[in-house]
């Protein structure tokens, strides 16, 4: 009876193992779906990223060939003249420079300087990945302003890429590109800045007594605004110029004139800025490897304008560019330089020789102690009288050239100032 009870107190237990099993095996079939299902999606994550990260890359392409456009690296085709149609912020967003003429794109794209395919794309050598750009003038939207006035250049422009990858990929990236900052808008062909004590100390100015020389503040370039040929910044200067120009140095009209110091760039306002300008400038031409702490040559040449910073005495042979001189410069024989000249600091300019070199642009001239011992800390140190001497015959020129003016204000290049996905 023993045996009977514990037979058929076991009878309810047939299956068990069964239903055990299937519970098992489906636990293990929906972990091992799991793993199939994520191991399918991360596959598909990982080909859709690589897609989107090649339309990244394109869209930092279109970014990158946009500046290699602006700063001139790249030779325009399908316009006419392409070997005079330098890029410039203006031409960039200037349907007729900017695109082909054959192009009927209603947006600036670079299309005369960038190779697009039929389907409005540029498509990199081996790449599997495109791109297309606009460029567009944030501040003159319509073009009006360009429209009314031939002189008008934009100071930034925006830049919109769209990247294009495999699988129908798409990124999108924006930038604005600035012209360097420098205040420099120039109010005469030559500037003395006049010591701050008036009338007390005055600077020393002898522009020569042969009639062979010329000086003009008319633009070279034909543009519409002509300046006064000498500027200074306070009356007893003004007399000192007055008379230099009657000792035979040919001057055109308008001969002289007083200019506010509110018309002077902001670092030729104070003795204090100025000596900042000079000392956030330093480190401008250090990152252009223009720094010299003394120099003797050609600054840059009219095919190469350059930045020239001489922490010191430079004796000029010629150039072309941004030329910033904090000693005593001095112009022997027969240089010619175009763009802009700033003596400032020693403030003094010798051109000595009977040579023929002409210069074409803008020249200011100031001084001012950029350093003092200890002893005089907390003494003022404004600006006191500058020099300008001229020894010698020849028939050299000094002439306001306003493209040589903007030429070596684009010496400084561009900058990016913002980039952005969006």
């Amino acid at each position: 009876m023993k045996s009977q009870r514990t037979a058929s107190d076991r009878h309810g237990e047939k299956g068990a193992a069964l239903v055990i099993s299937i519970l098992i095996a489906t636990l293990l079939l929906a972990v091992a779906g799991t793993v199939i299902l994520t191991s399918g999606m991360s596959a598909t994550t990982s080909i859709e990223g690589t897609a989107e990260l090649q339309a990244y890359y394109g869209a930092e392409s279109g970014l990158e060939a946009t500046l290699n456009v602006l700063r001139g690296h790249v030779q325009a085709k399908g316009i006419p003249n392409p070997t005079t149609a330098k890029m410039g912020f203006r031409n960039a967003v200037d349907l007729a420079k900017s695109n082909k003429t054959s192009d009927s794109s209603t947006v600036a794209r670079l299309s005369a300087w960038l190779d697009y395919d039929a389907n409005g794309r540029v498509t990199p050598t081996g790449a599997n990945y495109s791109y297309s750009v606009v460029v567009m003038d944030p501040d003159d939207a319509d073009g009006s302003k360009r429209a009314a006035d031939a002189t008008y250049r934009p100071k930034r422009i925006q830049v919109q890429s769209t990247g294009y990858g495999p699988k129908g990929a798409i990124k999108r990236m924006e930038m604005i590109v600035q012209k360097t900052n420098f205040d420099f808008d120039p109010k005469a062909m030559l500037t003395m800045r006049g010591a701050d004590d008036g009338s007390a100390s005055t600077m020393s100015f002898d522009i020569g007594d042969s009639a062979a020389k010329f000086y003009s503040g008319q633009d070279n370039a034909g543009g519409p605004s002509n300046l006064p040929t000498f500027g200074v910044t306070n009356a007893a200067d003004l007399g000192i110029a007055n008379d230099a120009i009657t000792k035979g140095a040919t001057v055109a009209d308008i001969k002289t004139a007083q200019l506010g110091m509110g018309t002077l760039p902001s670092w030729l306002q104070s003795a204090d800025a100025a000596r900042a300008f000079l000392n956030d400038f330093q480190l401008t031409a250090r990152s252009l490897g223009r720094y010299y702490t003394s120099f003797s040559g050609m600054a840059g040449t009219t095919a190469d304008p350059k930045v020239t910073f001489v922490d010191g005495n430079a004796d000029i042979d010629g150039g072309a560019g941004l030329l910033i001189v904090t000693g005593n410069l001095v112009l022997n024989g027969n240089p010619s330089f175009n763009g802009i000249i700033l003596v400032i600091g020693e403030g003094t300019i010798n051109r000595d020789g009977g040579g023929n070199g002409n210069i074409l642009g803008s020249i200011y001239v100031a001084k001012f102690a950029r350093s003092w011992p200890a002893s005089e800390n907390g003494q003022p140190h404004p600006f006191l009288a500058p020099t300008f001497q001229t020894n010698g015959g020849g028939n050299a020129d000094l002439r306001y050239d306003s493209n040589w003016v903007q030429k070596a204000k684009d010496t400084l290049g561009d900058i990016v100032r913002d980039v952005r996905e969006y």
